[in-house]
């Protein structure tokens, strides 16, 4: 732990709970409206656990150093495994009834070999971006005192991974497993699920060892202005709406899963070589992640039912509260190198 953590004492655990409801905000409410506003503050207890947690820990590995890109990449993969892989089979299940995954029939979602495989692709999109990589970039863009440092101790660390190790195994258990899996795809579903479990420690593992190295900076590199990054963010947004379901309502779920490929390989092309520019900085951060909520943001505008028009005020409170915040340089796409 570094002096400039310690020095700050007590206001870590208040920057680690922001970054923690931050993580669920976004992904279920900002840019999916999957979990209505009104409905938000009453499952934010588990949200703590199943969203904010993983995106702490995954931050920590980042700015302790234990990861770099690839490792990212992987940890996303994982936490994607265990959202919709384990906790709500969203990869392998189909309703009772319609046989449906989400709003799509199996037929749409690629059903084959027991995956969904237009879901399962694309979730790991999107959970990456919205669940993991953005909550903690913008994290790093309000906690002055603090970034690039350490947040937990290693107390913390622990009694995270220990909630989570828990989770995963209170999930496989025969009444939650018959809950989440009923259907006609019971028993592909409770393999899949146990298979995740298995996958999730592989991947941990894999990212710990994957190469760790950052991105140089280039002097001579500039980042893009900051319309032309939030334009670069409004495009993948909607790109990825396209991909996620466009294509399969359409009935063409293989080209949903080609694309959810291209536009995960682009953003990481893209960040890598933006992360480069020295004077990549926070209203750069907050302005390519303006860009990727905004299409979230204008789909929630017509639930007013439900109270989506609050949650996206409240998001553009926030981002332009951050771009207030943010100071140059030196913020990065994920917390600066230290």
């Amino acid at each position: 732990m570094s002096e400039q953590a310690k020095r700050a004492g007590p206001r870590r655990w208040g920057y680690a709970l922001g970054l923690m409801v931050l993580a669920p905000f976004l992904a279920e409410t900002v840019a999916s409206s999957n979990t209505p506003a009104v409905v938000f503050p009453l499952v934010l207890p588990i949200f703590l656990v199943v969203y904010g947690m993983p995106a702490l820990l995954v931050r920590e590995l980042w700015v302790r150093r234990r990861i770099g890109w690839p490792g990212v990449l992987v940890l996303g993969l994982a936490y994607t495994l265990l959202n919709e892989g384990l906790v709500a089979a969203t990869w392998f299940k189909l309703a009772p009834e319609s046989g449906k995954v989400l709003v799509f029939t199996a037929s749409q979602a690629l059903n084959a070999a027991g995956v969904n495989w237009a879901v399962a692709v694309g979730l790991v999109v999107f959970h990456t971006v919205y669940s993991v990589v953005l909550p903690c970039v913008l994290a790093e863009v309000w906690a002055k005192p603090v970034r690039g440092v350490p947040w937990l101790r290693r107390t913390g660390i622990v009694v995270c991974s220990a909630l989570l190790l828990v989770v995963m195994v209170g999930s496989l258990s025969p009444k939650a497993t018959a809950r989440v899996c009923a259907g006609p795809a019971l028993a592909e579903c409770t393999a899949g699920r146990r298979f995740s479990f298995l996958a999730i420690l592989v991947l941990v593992g894999l990212a710990l060892v994957l190469p760790r190295a950052r991105p140089d900076v280039r002097p001579d590199q500039r980042r893009p202005r900051s319309m032309v990054l939030m334009a670069a963010g409004v495009g993948f947004g909607v790109a990825f709406l396209v991909s996620f379901f466009v294509f399969p309502l359409t009935g063409r779920p293989l080209w949903s899963v080609v694309t959810a490929v291209l536009l995960i390989s682009v953003a990481v092309t893209a960040a890598v070589h933006w992360s480069r520019a020295p004077d990549w900085d926070g209203r750069a951060t907050v302005a390519l992640a303006a860009g990727l909520l905004l299409p979230g943001m204008l789909t929630s505008l017509s639930k007013l039912a439900v109270g989506q028009p609050l949650a996206a005020v409240l998001a553009a409170v926030l981002l332009w509260w951050l771009a207030r915040r943010a100071d140059r340089p030196p913020a990065q796409l994920l917390p600066p190198r230290r």
